[in-house]
């Protein structure tokens, strides 16, 4: 919005140096308006490609919760063994093993939090790439049908159901992009600085959704 005001702002700047009859035909170069909408929100949740996306990192967050549930229950295991040898370990025994049992749970943690961002990044990149296709299919669908100016269904109170173009987007979204590839987390670098693949994860181009987490582990009792 205030990039649009301020463009608003130069251009009637512009028009009040210009004589009456030059700005008027300035004016008279630009074409009308055609409104094309497009509900993105659906071509995510109904595009084939998205589902496969979703499909895929369902998959690895399944595998990585049973990892972290099997983790869990060792560590848990482990505390428990550690707490009933207090009185008879020496202190000074004790306090090695506590000190490296509470390295493990911190290496633990880690790991849950490499394996969260690894697969985050995985899914926003393929998400990514869905994004940019929808933009690309929208602006031929809406150069087909005569639009000149495509909106998303969110930004809009309301709108005649003729701009909506969101269908054969749809159709030609799944032709043209009925698969995305979906990276193996595990093979993502991770940068020196600790983010993960090339650079800091961004947001994606079309809101996707979270990712499924694995549940974040407690120190075991």
């Amino acid at each position: 919005m205030k990039t649009t005001f301020a463009a608003a702002v130069i251009f009637s700047g512009l028009a009040l140096l210009s004589a009456p009859t030059v700005a008027f035909a300035q004016a008279e170069k630009h074409p009308a308006p055609v409104l094309g909408v497009v509900d993105t929100d659906l071509l995510i949740q109904e595009s084939l490609a998205a589902k496969g996306v979703r499909l895929e990192r369902e998959k690895y967050a399944q595998t990585y919760q049973n990892q972290v549930k099997d983790m869990e229950t060792k560590l848990r295991t482990e505390d428990n063994e550690l707490s009933q040898q207090r009185g008879v370990l020496a202190p000074d025994v004790f306090q090695k093993r506590a000190t490296d049992f509470q390295q493990k749970l911190q290496e633990f943690q880690g790991q849950v939090k490499d394996k969260q961002e690894r697969l985050d990044y995985a899914f926003q990149q393929a998400m990514q790439q869905i994004g940019q296709t929808i933009m690309t299919v929208s602006q031929e669908v809406s150069k087909e049908r005569g639009f000149n100016v495509v909106m998303t269904r969110n930004q809009l109170m309301f709108f005649d159901p003729g701009m909506d173009i969101t269908k054969p987007v749809l159709d030609k979204l799944n032709q043209r992009l009925a698969t995305v590839g979906f990276t193996n987390p595990e093979t993502i670098q991770v940068n020196p600085d600790g983010s993960v693949g090339a650079g800091a994860p961004g947001a994606p181009a079309a809101a996707p959704g979270a990712a499924a987490k694995p549940p974040a582990p407690a120190r075991p009792k």
